[in-house]
């Protein structure tokens, strides 16, 4: 079977790579192959957050941020859209704040797509 070709538009990471778009792949995604640029943007928006998230690990302890990822779980969602609410411009405090929220509501018994629902709200129309 051939390998189908493309329409010719670059991927996500041939933007942002050009050459070396194969391999910054391979670091994004942690050597996993994923077969849309949405799934590679998405890996992007969570490795931002995680980010953000451990370098403020001295504000939020460490059982519970297990609850939102560590190094067998990851709310991809939640994830997701901290890190678009990062990379939208929101301040490092803001994502924080929204996180221990999320930490919160999580202890509280609601859902991972509550949550994300909640985040997608307030992030597109400002009101939390």
């Amino acid at each position: 079977m051939e390998k189908k070709k493309g329409r010719g538009r670059p991927t996500v990471t041939q933007k942002i790579a050009g050459d070396n778009a194969e391999f910054y792949e391979k670091i994004l995604t942690s050597g996993k192959t994923f077969r849309s640029r949405r799934s590679v943007s998405d890996s992007a928006y969570m490795i931002s957050a995680m980010c953000v998230l451990k370098e403020a690990a001295s504000d939020i302890e460490d059982e519970d941020l297990e609850l939102i990822f560590n190094d067998r779980y990851q709310c991809r969602s939640i994830l997701n859209q901290l890190g678009r609410m990062h990379r939208e411009g929101y301040s490092d405090n803001d994502v924080i704040a929204v996180a221990k929220a999320a930490i919160e509501d999580k202890k509280n018994g609601y859902s991972v797509k509550e949550i994300e629902q909640y985040i997608r709200h307030g992030r597109l129309t400002g009101e939390w």
